[in-house]
């Protein structure tokens, strides 16, 4: 005859995870992920400005060299001088995507302006593009309101 206490003792206890278990370990994991990877995208946008910081002053630097052997920002014929291909991206090349493209513009004898153009990932970047004079005023175009020169140029 068969017996039903006997029977479900027999049986050995189930083991694992409920699907409310489940369910809550994923809402968990959503939720960090949604506070860290906005985190996360700063950081990188942060490294990139950083580098493009670095490739300006790298810049500055070739004209200023330039500058002390040839006492202008100018060339023999009266053109600005060319920034080398090494300097006009940031991160300089064959180091990964280009975020940023260096350019030279106002160019005189004794004055210039550097930019760090965004483009690709960074090309909405709340910064905008970065600036530097001869002078080394630092200034930001394009960027998104309320944000400022000093959140977005590390300091030096």
């Amino acid at each position: 005859m068969y017996n039903r206490n006997t029977h479900a003792a027999s049986r050995s206890p189930q083991s694992g995870f409920t699907l409310i278990e489940v369910m809550i370990v994923v809402a968990i994991i959503g939720i960090l992920a949604a506070i860290a990877y906005p985190s996360y995208q700063e950081q990188v946008a942060k490294s990139r400005r950083a580098d493009a910081q670095r490739a300006l002053m790298a810049a500055e630097q070739f004209m200023r060299r330039y500058f002390s052997a040839q006492d202008s920002f100018l060339d023999a014929d009266g053109d600005a001088v060319e920034l080398p291909g090494a300097l006009q991206v940031s991160p300089r090349l064959g180091s990964g995507t280009t975020a940023y493209n260096i350019q030279l513009s106002n160019v005189t004898a004794s004055t210039f302006t550097l930019t760090a153009a965004r483009t690709g990932s960074m090309a909405n970047d709340r910064c905008g593009d970065l600036s530097v004079t001869h002078t080394g005023v630092k200034t930001l175009s394009d960027n998104a309101s309320g944000t400022t020169v000093a959140e977005c140029f590390k300091a030096s």
